[in-house]
């Protein structure tokens, strides 16, 4: 919602315009999780008769959407009997989220069954991480971990956090620099050493930074061994909950179908 007017993510409004309200004004834009009923919309869409439905949701840490998602499978297990619908809690999101969609569907071009693919993503998601970089902390009292005061001042020593998510599917801070170069640094010293392999898939996010997303997969590219890299924008709901700029990368060594 942005003034007294309500839009729907990645439908109603685009990402450019999104972000342009934000930055327009922060305080005026509030966001919303989606509801059982707008999850339950859309599994009434895109299902074909014939085919099941996997979905993976961001961690539950973070919003009600695994709940929501659950809530509007039950509803659509009603309608649709013949058909089976599995949901998945990705205890991570945004790139990391991405690398196990990406993983489940080459499971099922591989020709794992639904619950194969379910078991096949458990033991996938320890082996998928990502790590955070914020550009700025003036957000971050949406978080609710910071007053919003404490939050403007803060961001005036111009600290950059490092967060990592958790096993848990929360997100812990694990660093912080001054300098966007030295969190480059800092992020390929923590992929190596976690990952033990230089041969990974990467997909990373960007909060509306484009260039900064481009300067980084570079320097990804020139210290890896990139088995595929992808590069997304953040949706506006996560734009607004962590600042623009920020970038999240996820990376996943090769698996083994």
């Amino acid at each position: 919602m942005a003034g007294d007017k309500t839009y729907a993510d990645g439908d109603t409004i685009s990402n450019d315009d999104a972000y342009e309200l934000i930055d327009k004004d922060p305080d005026n834009f509030h966001a919303a999780a989606i509801t059982p009923g707008q999850f339950l919309e859309y599994y009434r869409k895109f299902h074909n008769p014939g085919q099941d439905i996997l979905h993976i949701t961001v961690s539950s840490a973070f919003t009600a959407a695994f709940q929501s998602a659950n809530l509007a499978a039950e509803s659509f297990r009603e309608e649709s009997p013949q058909t089976t619908i599995r949901i998945v809690d990705s205890k991570t999101a945004a790139g990391a989220q991405g690398l196990l969609v990406l993983a489940a569907a080459r499971a099922l071009e591989n020709g794992m069954s639904l619950d194969e693919t379910v078991n096949f993503l458990e033991q996938t998601r320890p082996k998928t991480a990502g790590y955070m970089l914020l550009d700025t902390l003036r957000y971050v009292y949406r978080t609710g971990r910071m007053s919003k005061t404490a939050a403007r001042i803060v961001s005036l020593l111009n600290i950059r956090p490092i967060n990592r998510m958790t096993d848990e599917g929360t997100m812990d801070m694990v660093g912080k620099v001054r300098k966007r170069s030295d969190g480059f640094k800092k992020l390929i010293e923590m992929i190596k050493a976690e990952a033990e392999t230089e041969e990974l898939h990467f997909l990373l996010s960007h909060a509306n930074a484009p260039e900064v997303a481009q300067a980084f997969s570079e320097q990804l590219q020139s210290e890896f061994k990139c088995l595929s890299l992808t590069t997304s924008v953040y949706s506006p709901m996560m734009g607004y909950a962590v600042g623009q700029g920020a970038i999240f990368v996820g990376f996943q060594p090769q698996l083994d179908l």
